[in-house]
This record gives C-alpha cells, structure tokens and sequence, in this order.
C-alpha cells in the first residue's frame, strides 16, 4: 500500500525543514547565545518552524561537533537550573553567511521561475 497524498506531503515538508533549521538556528545565534528551549521557540515563533522538540538537541550536537557553535553551562541568575547555552563560532558564522548567500540566490531563481 502505498503512502497517502498527505503522508508523502508530511514526509516532504519534514526533509525540507530539516534543511531551513540549520541555517535558521545559525542566524539565530548570530544575536548571541541561547538556551535549548529557548532556541526551539524562537525558531517556532520568529522563523515560522514548526520544529519539535526531540530534533533540536540533535541538529545542535551535530553543529557542535562540526565546529559550528560551541556551548557552556551556566546557572541562572534567578536561582533556577543550569542550563547549557550555545553560541556561533567564527567557523559558524562564515558557514551561517554562506548559506544564507546560497538561499538567496536560490530563492531568487526559484521564485523567478515560479512567477513564469
């Protein structure tokens, strides 16, 4: 049995966001550095992402690991948990500028042919 329209849809738009997370969470630590949770919101709540929870710490520990952002721990000055937070590295934010360059350019040639 074969996937219905919706699932294919669904299974489509999950590839696509995976891709947009990375460069949406990099600009995002272009402001400084941010919590998990925090980063998860406003990535739903200022880039539009629909990203649940359990995708973030993944995508984060890869950005890590490739050199991206690094993160420290540090407690909260109202008294709350440690939390770790994680910030853009200089590799990061070359990376963040040249796939921002490469989006535009391919938004703009997408956008163009679909306007035809």
């Amino acid at each position: 049995m074969s996937p219905s329209p919706e699932n294919r849809v669904e299974a489509r738009n999950a590839q696509f966001l995976r891709g947009l997370m990375e460069v949406a969470l990099l600009r995002l630590l272009k402001d400084g550095p941010e919590y998990g949770l925090e980063i998860l919101e406003r990535l739903r709540r200022d880039a539009g992402l629909n990203v649940a929870e359990g995708t973030i710490y993944p995508l984060l520990h890869r950005l890590e690991k490739a050199g991206s952002i690094n993160s420290e721990w540090r407690l909260d000055p109202a008294g709350g948990r440690p939390r770790r937070y994680y910030a853009l590295t200089e590799a990061g934010r070359a990376e963040f500028e040249a796939l921002a360059a490469e989006w535009r350019r391919i938004s703009r040639a997408l956008n163009a042919f679909l306007e035809t």
